[in-house]
């Protein structure tokens, strides 16, 4: 007992880290990232790029970052996230064999040819090449994005994404609702290409 009652505590007060709770980054399983993201047409990334962020912005308050511009201008940024998954991944002593500057390379490369070639197909230059390689990039914009998200689970200690491998009802909704998109754009290209309606 302390005959001072206006002494600090003599007890080792525990300050607790000024970081948020949960993970560093989105954690999500590879095999459902990916049927999200093809189901999609790519249209997941917004939502993906937006978690990686927001998760990210949790865990470091004292950076200002808005996740919703980034997910948006996902090119613009892309490098950056890569940058911040792998420190992530060599600050917990993870062993992790990329290049994340090229992974993000690929990706924003790719992004903005799809983009152009959408804008040349809705104006129908090119068809139906435009159209056709405009969903052949899907390919390298969703694998570039794939290795990230395997990276983001490594940095975060869930390297099979485990933590995030059910899909939930809503991602059945959104399944649904791709495949829906992706049968009209086959019928019509079919429709548009092959019987010239």
């Amino acid at each position: 007992m302390q005959d001072n009652v206006y002494a600090p505590p003599a007890s080792d007060v525990v300050v607790p880290a000024p970081s948020g709770q949960g993970n560093e980054f989105y954690v999500v399983a590879p095999l459902k990232f990916c049927l999200l993201f093809f189901f999609t047409l790519g249209l997941y990334q917004l939502y993906w790029f937006y978690m990686q962020w927001a998760r990210y912005r949790r865990r470091h308050p004292g950076e200002t970052l808005w996740p919703v511009a980034r997910a948006i201008f996902s090119i613009f940024f892309a490098h950056a996230l890569a940058g911040r998954i792998d420190a992530a991944v060599r600050a917990r002593g993870e062993r992790h064999d990329w290049a994340p500057g090229a992974v993000a390379t690929i990706y924003v490369v790719s992004q903005i040819a799809s983009s152009a070639l959408d804008r040349l197909s809705s104006r129908e230059i090119g068809s139906p090449f435009t159209d056709v390689a405009s969903l052949v990039l899907l390919a390298p914009v969703g694998l570039s994005l794939l290795r990230l998200q395997r990276a983001a689970n490594l940095a975060c200690g869930d390297p099979d994404g485990d933590g995030n491998r059910r899909l939930s009802a809503l991602n059945y909704v959104w399944l649904v609702l791709g495949a829906l998109l992706w049968l009209s754009l086959l019928a019509g290209l079919f429709a548009l290409y092959v019987l010239r309606v």
